[in-house]
Parts: C-alpha cells; sequence; structure tokens
C-alpha cells in the first residue's frame, strides 16, 4: 500500500498524468496524446505511465498497432483520488493573473468552474483586453490546460464589447457576474 501513495505522488508529471486521466475516466489514450494533453514529451512521460500501470492505476489496450491507456475504475484508491484532485486548486491564480498579463492590454480576468474547483458556471476564464497577442494567449491555454489535465472553456472581449453586455443584461454576461467566481484582474471595477 505505502509504494502504491510513493507511485501516486512522485512528480508534477504525474500529477498531471492523475489530472488527465481522472478528468476523461471515458478516453483512452496513446503516449503521443498523452504527451500532446499533459505539454511534456512522451519520451519522459513513458517512465510515468508503466508506473501507473504497474500499481494497476492505469489499464492498457492494443487496438490494431497502437496501445492505448485509460483509467481503471476499480483502482483501490480511484474515488478518493478523483475528489483530492478535483479539490486541489488546479493552477495558482496568481500564475493565472501573471501570465495571462502578457498577453494583451489587460482590464478583466475572471476564473470560474474548473480554475475555481466548481461545477457551476459558464465559462472557466473570462479575459476582457484589447490588442490581444494570439500567439501568447494560445500559448497560455496550452499550458492551463497541460497543468489540469482538460480543455478551458473561455471567453475574450473587448472592454466596450463587455460594457454593452453588461449595460444590456446580457444573460451569458450576468450568469458569469453572479456565479462562483474569483476576480483575478479588475481595471474596470466589476466588483
Amino acid at each position: 500500500m505505502p509504494e502504491i501513495l510513493e507511485q501516486l505522488f512522485n512528480s508534477k508529471t504525474r500529477v498531471r498524468l492523475l489530472r488527465l486521466f481522472l478528468n476523461h475516466p471515458e478516453e483512452k489514450f496513446t503516449f503521443p496524446e498523452i504527451a500532446s494533453r499533459i505539454g511534456i514529451n512522451s519520451k519522459n512521460i513513458r517512465k510515468e505511465v508503466n508506473g501507473l500501470v504497474k500499481i494497476k492505476f492505469l489499464k492498457t489496450k492494443r487496438i490494431k498497432k497502437n496501445s492505448y491507456y485509460f483509467a481503471d475504475k476499480n483502482f483501490i484508491f480511484y474515488d478518493e483520488l478523483k475528489s483530492l484532485i478535483f479539490k486541489a486548486n488546479p493552477a495558482s491564480s496568481k500564475e493565472i493573473a501573471r501570465k495571462i498579463k502578457q498577453t494583451g492590454q489587460i482590464k478583466l480576468v475572471l476564473i470560474s468552474k474548473s480554475l475555481i474547483n466548481s461545477e457551476k458556471g459558464r465559462v472557466d476564464l473570462l479575459v476582457i483586453g484589447e490588442n490581444f497577442n494570439k500567439i501568447k494567449f494560445k500559448k497560455f491555454l496550452n499550458d492551463i490546460e497541460s497543468e489540469i489535465g482538460k480543455e478551458i472553456n473561455y471567453a475574450t472581449m473587448s472592454a466596450d464589447e463587455f460594457r454593452y453586455r453588461k449595460d444590456m443584461f446580457d444573460k451569458f454576461i450576468i450568469d458569469i457576474l453572479e456565479g462562483p467566481r474569483e476576480i483575478l484582474i479588475d481595471k474596470l471595477k466589476v466588483t
């Protein structure tokens, strides 16, 4: 039993793998797909994945010439791990704010749903700003998605569009502002 716990939490890569498989319990992944999803070279994850297979957290299935890996829902700590991973803050709010400031002239950043461990909300991330650098923004999203093991549902808009939609009581905007959320940057004085 202690060997299982040591194997589960022995590296940052392992934690990313746990998040990926626990967030997608019905999906099967090849090594290249796993590497792409968690943002780590496939050569570096082989040892980690094999360790998770060894302790029976992951199962493997061979289809044609590819090996597919998926979570074993009968794993002794499956439910506890799922609960722990869900409760653990997947990404640092300060780190998100720091990184997103580099993508443009940011006026408002609001996180919700999976970024604050809530099942309620319209989007995971709302970013209001001007002059977005699409390449930097895409890299930012890829980094966050790799860290939490799932795709981020996000919305971006200009400050003028946001103000207009807020003043018109746009349901999407009102739902976001009234739902569970955390505001990281607020130059628009929304709070």
